[in-house]
């Protein structure tokens, strides 16, 4: 079996090594013996991928074992195999019929990565991601391995995987260019009458047909001078009307899983003047910060630039995430978060990052949101997607 015939855009061999070979030194660095890491689906699941170009799906757990001196070793369910074709740097994938919701099986899966570390005699045990790894997994290699060291890498593997090479970019801007041509074919899709739902399954249709590997829709719609918010499907139940507004944001991987968001609000007719003012001021918190991407700058100056500008002309402020870098993950670091007391991102910008930037207003009387992906450069953030910023009129 060829790859290409199966697979809509691998990744290459030569990108497969580069990302090997920055792990490798960094086990060197930190003369740990090895590392490992989980993944469980694909818009959060971005270590797993990135070290093999296989997605981990369906909420099934995926191990990855990666030996500083051999190739990997995978731990999968054996309800969902990988062909032979589709390895590389693999030596063996070990299965075991395990599934989360069966709290029982966890211990095969444990099992199978407990039989590796104890093969491989190692002393010193890097993991990343700790968000991922499950709790009988990590409970479990505690207590199994007392004298064994585990040392949390994920900073590491972060700083190395925020950097998008030039394939790596090639994806990306293939994923804006899908985003570009759903944007140009949303006059054509919604119409009063529609359930909002019926108008997400049209978006997804088209996206798929396009290329795209995964898509998450936030869709909402609501009468001038009232609040639409941006609901998830399922409160994507209401019928569109005419004269009404919404919100639209696409969370939209292309070929190769590589993700990109966007959004923009549209209106059927002009919009009111409250939608119109909180929409303009979108725009320009959007070309503030996105001028404020600049390599070495701390993310969470941008937010407190952003809330200080929303704030002055009387809109909320931003309490959760403004905005992140992307890749095979829908978030990556550096995030883009307000100052907090239990932690704040210490990755700063960096040139090579692909970031995005949202703006989100919203009050009883609106919903706005502008979301656009930049790429970092030496000089300052280039926008990669080319919709236009204007509010769509239907």
């Amino acid at each position: 079996m060829i790859t290409n015939e199966r697979v809509r855009r691998p990744i290459s061999d030569q990108e497969l090594e580069r990302r090997w070979a920055e792990v490798r030194k960094i086990l060197a660095e930190k003369e740990t013996d090895m590392i490992f890491l989980q993944g469980s689906n694909m818009h959060l699941g971005g270590y797993v991928r990135w070290f093999t170009d296989i997605p981990a799906e369906y909420n099934y757990n995926m191990t990855v074992l990666f030996p500083a001196d051999d190739e990997m070793t995978l731990v999968r369910s054996s309800a969902s195999p990988v062909p032979a074709w589709a390895l590389r740097g693999v030596r063996e994938i070990k299965y075991a019929p395990f599934c989360p919701t069966l709290n029982y099986s966890a211990e095969s899966e444990v099992g199978l990565v407990v039989d590796f570390i104890r093969s491989r005699g190692a002393k010193r045990v890097g993991y990343a991601g700790k968000a991922f790894i499950h709790s009988a997994m990590m409970l479990s290699l505690l207590h199994t391995f007392p004298d064994v060291e585990f040392v949390d890498l994920s900073n590491e593997i972060d700083a190395v995987k925020a950097l998008k090479s030039d394939e790596e970019m090639e994806c990306a801007r293939a994923t804006a260019r899908l985003h570009d041509a759903v944007w140009e074919a949303l006059p054509a899709i919604v119409r009063p009458g529609m359930k909002e739902y019926q108008i997400r399954a049209e978006l997804v249709r088209l996206a798929t047909n396009m290329g795209s590997e995964e898509q998450l829709v936030f869709l909402g719609t609501a009468p001038q001078n009232t609040s639409c918010g941006m609901p998830t499907f399922q409160y994507q139940n209401r019928t569109v009307q005419e004269g009404d507004y919404g919100v639209l944001l696409l969370e939209v991987s292309g070929p190769g899983g590589y993700y990109c968001e966007s959004s923009r609000n549209f209106s059927f007719g002009e919009p009111c003047k409250k939608l119109a003012d909180a929409y303009q001021v979108c725009i320009e918190a959007q070309a503030l910060t996105a001028s404020m991407l600049t390599p070495g700058r701390p993310s969470i100056e941008i937010v407190a630039a952003y809330n200080k500008f929303v704030a002055e002309r009387g809109y909320c402020q931003e309490g959760r995430l403004f905005g992140h870098s992307q890749g095979y993950d829908l978030v990556e670091r550096p995030a883009f978060m307000c100052e907090d007391s239990r932690g704040n991102e210490d990755m700063v910008i960096r040139e090579g990052m692909c970031c995005s930037l949202h703006p989100y207003l919203t009050d009883d009387f609106q919903t706005t949101y502008i979301n656009d992906n930049f790429y970092v450069t030496k000089n300052g953030a280039e926008r990669i997607h080319t919709i236009p910023y204007e509010m769509i009129i239907l």
